[in-house]
């Protein structure tokens, strides 16, 4: 019960967040779907084909990654091999999820920061795509906002791993 009062609200809101951006991800998919099969339609029907749609791809696909890696890891999705961990102790096992999520908190926290540095760099730099010009900034802003939501439920989850290891 101790571990829903002290992180519970928090741990909620982020979690909200995290669901909004991947509903986000889901139209980026549906967008990137509709203008392929028209690209392609029209490739085989007229013989010309939609300008841009290699470079909105490619930042479609930022979009999809970034925005869905931390709900991903709310449902914990990620790829985990625990042949080992599992014959531990349950508050062995807990120990070694907060030693992970501490890390990979870590990790992704220092992945943001480069990220939104990269970003205003891009930004002061005008770098824009070949064939529609379109600014790149923003969508290493977007990979760096995916990649903090990310740490966020990292930390939810050492969190309650360090909860799990108290009992």
């Amino acid at each position: 019960m101790e571990k829903a009062t002290a992180i519970g609200p928090v741990k909620k809101a982020i979690y909200g967040i995290v669901r909004y951006a991947d509903r986000i991800t889901w139209a980026v998919l549906f967008f990137l779907m509709v203008m392929t099969m028209v690209d392609v339609s029209l490739r085989k029907i007229f013989n010309t084909a939609i300008l841009g749609t290699v470079e909105l791809t490619e930042l479609s696909m930022v979009v999809i990654v970034f925005c869905s890696l931390a709900e991903c890891q709310v449902h914990e999705g990620h790829i985990r091999v625990d042949l080992i961990a599992n014959k531990l102790s349950k508050k062995t096992q807990a120990f070694l999820e907060l030693i992970t999520q501490s890390i990979c908190c870590a990790l992704f926290s220092l992945m943001t920061w480069a990220l939104l540095k990269h970003a205003m760099a891009m930004k002061n730099s005008g770098e824009v795509t070949v064939d529609l010009g379109l600014p790149k900034y923003p969508f290493v802003y977007l990979a760096g906002i995916g990649s903090a939501l990310l740490a966020a439920v990292l930390l939810c989850k050492a969190i309650e791993a360090f909860y799990e290891v108290r009992k």
